[in-house]
């Protein structure tokens, strides 16, 4: 999840364990543990674009640094505040570790719950990895407390009610996620498509519109569903052809195989016959954003690689980030407008502002101009 969840969430638990001995004070040290897992972004410089895909969300979102973190932690900490309890403090502490490493396996990026031990991503999908609705009210009512006592009958209770929403909210995500997974799962048996291999998650910001992405060995369909639609509504089913024959000569290279693992296999190839050493890889598990290229409108993942074979090596580039910028000019008030305009209206239900114009393929000069400009540099 974003910082500001994480964040808010690990406030929220030094408000629960802390709150009678500390004050404020509980708060304020949840806002620092609740990212601390994510610290590992220190290492960040000292390391390349592939050694950072497997290293981020890795051993310090493991179990064993859930358990172990709070324990070499606690001491120190009840040295600093002799109110507290060794007890106490590793409940805290402990608390504020697993929940920022749960909510991190919500999403789809996926997160090595069993590291060092396993480097297998667990990701369950339910809730986007900016979710409004989700932190919004956690925050807001973790402020209004902090301008109440204490001890104050009305900061437990609402203490009480934000810890609701957030076990509520998550529930309910889960529900309607195997709601959207039935309604997916019907979708493709009347389309004669294979339903074993499919994942079903959240767009950003809701739980009410789900995209289904299924894979089979040379394709990928993409349909979106909002618990909103019309009962009678006819889904649109994008077809984008997977193209894994166009790897075979990066297969078994570092960079191929670290991408193959970060993607859980979801990736899509493009390969241009005037570009023969280089092929293109897209991680197709996340939203598409609706990007202006040019006068085109386009679907942009938000995660997009070069593989360039320079001999026996293969080279890596990764995505300068541009392709989400939109048109030129724009404030960020309008690029988020931009997006989120058509989203609610797509929620709402209505399919023609979210799926009409925009299509997938690109030539190779709208790939390079998009993704990877003269100017970018190696991960």
């Amino acid at each position: 999840m974003d910082s500001i969840t994480q964040a808010t969430l690990g406030a929220l638990c030094g408000e629960l364990v802390l709150r009678k001995q500390l004050g404020w004070k509980g708060a304020a040290w949840g806002l620092f543990f609740g990212t601390l897992p994510d610290l590992d972004i220190l290492a960040a410089p000292f390391l390349d674009g592939l050694e950072w895909l497997r290293f981020h969300r890795g051993i310090s979102h493991g179990l064993l640094a859930v358990f172990l973190g709070p324990l070499l932690l606690a001491w120190p900490f009840t040295k600093i505040h002799k109110q507290v309890s060794y007890r106490r403090a590793y409940l805290f502490l402990w608390l504020t570790w697993l929940t920022h490493v749960l909510i991190d396996c919500f999403n789809s990026y996926g997160t090595q719950l069993f590291a060092p031990f396993s480097d297998r991503p667990i990701a369950f999908n339910n809730i986007a990895i900016i979710d409004l609705f989700f932190t919004l009210p956690m925050l807001f009512g973790l402020i209004i407390c902090l301008f109440r006592k204490k001890e104050s009958r009305g900061r437990t209770i609402l203490v009480t009610l934000i810890t609701a929403w957030i076990c509520t909210y998550t529930a309910c995500s889960f529900a309607i996620q195997q709601k959207a997974r039935q309604h997916f799962s019907q979708v493709l048996e009347a389309n004669d498509l294979a339903q074993d291999d499919f994942t079903v998650s959240p767009t950003l910001t809701n739980i009410f519109l789900w995209r289904m992405l299924a894979r089979t060995d040379d394709s990928y369909y993409v349909c979106y569903w909002s618990i909103f639609d019309p009962k009678d509504a006819v889904p649109r089913i994008d077809h984008i052809q997977r193209a894994p024959e166009t790897v075979s000569k990066f297969r078994g290279s570092q960079a191929f195989e670290t991408i193959d693992w970060f993607s859980s296999g979801y990736w899509k190839a493009y390969f241009y016959p005037d570009k023969p050493n280089s092929v293109y890889l897209a991680d197709m598990r996340f939203t598409e954003m609706h990007a202006q290229i040019g006068s085109k409108a386009v679907k942009v993942p938000p995660f997009m690689w070069k593989l360039t074979k320079d001999g026996a090596d293969v080279k890596i580039q990764r995505s300068s980030g541009r392709s989400a910028t939109g048109k030129e000019g724009e404030s960020m008030p309008q690029k988020i407008s931009r997006f989120l305009d058509p989203l609610i209206t797509r929620i709402k239900g209505d399919t023609t502002a979210w799926e009409k114009d925009a299509r997938w393929p690109w030539d190779t000069a709208e790939l390079e101009s998009t993704y990877f400009p003269a100017d970018s540099t190696q991960p």
